[in-house]
């Protein structure tokens, strides 16, 4: 064999030793993946600069055996918390709304009995209000006499003492306060009508009366 012939062979047997190495072996999975172009690629290891982004696993015969999928991003997890959330939330107001139904259901036999126990109710601070508007009327009496006393001291050329002054404001704000308080009230009748308004529209879909 001449040198030209062995250097030949020598190097065929080393590049077939190459090869044998680094070939997977015939049982080994395979994994493939996408690259930055779209080209698709598979190999015995995904490479790091694309482990992010999903790969398949195929068998020696080419089916695939496990899927990997692409991690997901922040705007993706967090819309996936953000959905959560909200069907959680969702489920606690149907729980709240099934609650109420019942409670509903087992408090009234009928839409009579709303509507007079709304009634009730509203009558109840009706005579809350009128006793304190009577009371706010005995203020106003006393409070114009006072006044009046003390215009007549200054018409005299007399100062109204410091306690017949503290006495009109004390007057005043007492006014202030029992009419505040009848604001007050009348606003808790208008949630009342509302309220037993909403009751008795559900209570009619309940017992399917519409």
């Amino acid at each position: 064999m001449t040198m030209q012939h062995k250097l030949r062979h020598t190097m065929f047997l080393m590049a077939g030793t190459l090869l044998l190495a680094g070939a997977p072996p015939a049982d080994a999975a395979i994994k493939c993946w996408t690259n930055h172009e779209g080209v698709r690629e598979c190999g015995n290891a995904v490479p790091p600069e694309f482990a992010q982004q999903g790969h398949e696993t195929l068998n020696k015969r080419g089916l695939t055996t496990d899927k990997r999928e692409a991690a997901k991003t922040l705007e993706e997890l967090e819309a996936e918390r953000a959905a959560a959330a909200a069907e959680r939330e969702q489920a606690e107001e149907d729980m709240k709304r099934r609650q109420a139904d019942r409670v509903l259901l087992d408090t009234f036999a009928s839409e009579d009995d709303l509507v007079l126990t709304r009634d009730g109710q509203i009558a109840h601070l009706d005579s809350q209000i009128r006793l304190v508007e009577s009371h706010i009327e005995k203020l106003r009496s006393n409070l114009d006499k006072m006044v009046d006393r003390a215009a007549d001291m200054e018409r005299q050329g007399k100062k109204p003492s410091e306690d017949m002054v503290k006495n009109i404001d004390s007057v005043r704000a007492q006014i202030e306060e029992n009419e505040a308080f009848i604001a007050d009230k009348r606003a808790e009748q208008e949630d009342i009508r509302a309220r037993f308004a909403a009751d008795i529209e559900r209570f009619r879909e309940l017992k399917g009366t519409r």
